[in-house]
């Protein structure tokens, strides 16, 4: 399993220009479902490239944009300016240990993002010890389906980004989130019908990774290949996205 700054730190201008991560359904809920305050102060861990800490940044008082990589929050830094959002500050560390007081947040945020955490239970914690009482967390990422009973759907994702760690099933993640202490919590799923080739991207389809990628798809049952819910005719993945909401009491 490969450091995630090296991944993230090579293709930092194309994540900067992926319109889904721009645009995203999953980024429209999470804001929606945060039900926002022009008062709240906000930290957006695992930032990237920022399009979540500006949209963020644009209904509320302010955000701190926190990632573990300098080149994506340079990044975030130009998004900010060319938007025009001035109210954002950049910190760079690890989730796991955040440089913050006890209480400080209204909001944490976390998206596309939890699926490279080697601790979750440990940023659970963290982003619990930080918010103030009453205050919101929100998480959107990429989900195992429920049915893959065998790890395929995050076996293909190490080989195509050897610095994913794990996508928890919906199921998983409400354990994990009530256990660090917070309640209220409530989990949407959505399911994205996503091509092979844009499911890879970054990566390139002939680079090692993605030869890897397409044998052990070609690799797999029938039975198999539908409980991770992909079409190996069309060459479909189903793309199974969590947007969960909970509060700390």
């Amino acid at each position: 399993m490969s450091d995630y700054r090296d991944f993230f730190g090579k293709n930092a201008e194309k994540y900067a220009a992926s319109e889904s991560h721009r645009k995203g359904k999953d980024l429209e809920i999470l804001i929606n479902l945060l039900d926002l305050k022009d008062s709240y102060r906000c930290l957006d861990l695992a930032a990237g490239t920022g399009f979540t800490s500006i949209s963020l940044a644009k209904k509320v008082q302010s955000v701190v944009a926190y990632d573990g990589t300098e080149q994506m929050l340079e990044q975030a830094k130009i998004l900010s300016e060319q938007e025009g959002v001035r109210n954002m500050t950049f910190v760079l560390g690890r989730v796991e240990d955040l440089p913050f007081n006890e209480s400080e947040f209204d909001v944490v945020t976390t998206r596309r993002a939890a699926h490279h955490f080697h601790d979750k239970d440990q940023f659970l914690r963290e982003a619990f010890r930080v918010m103030k009482k009453g205050g919101k967390l929100g998480i959107a990422d990429l989900v195992e389906p429920e049915t893959d009973d065998q790890g395929n759907y995050n076996k293909l994702e190490i080989l195509r980004d050897q610095s994913h760690v794990r996508a928890e099933k919906i199921s998983q993640w409400k354990i994990l989130v009530k256990k660090a202490g917070f309640n209220n919590v409530i989990a949407e799923e959505m399911v994205e019908p996503t091509h092979f080739l844009k499911w890879l991207y970054p990566v390139d389809e002939n680079s090692k990774s993605g030869m890897d990628v397409k044998k052990y798809i070609e690799s797999l049952g029938d039975e198999d290949l539908k409980k991770m819910d992909f079409d190996i005719h069309n060459m479909i993945l189903q793309k199974h996205r969590m947007i969960l909401i909970a509060e700390k009491p």
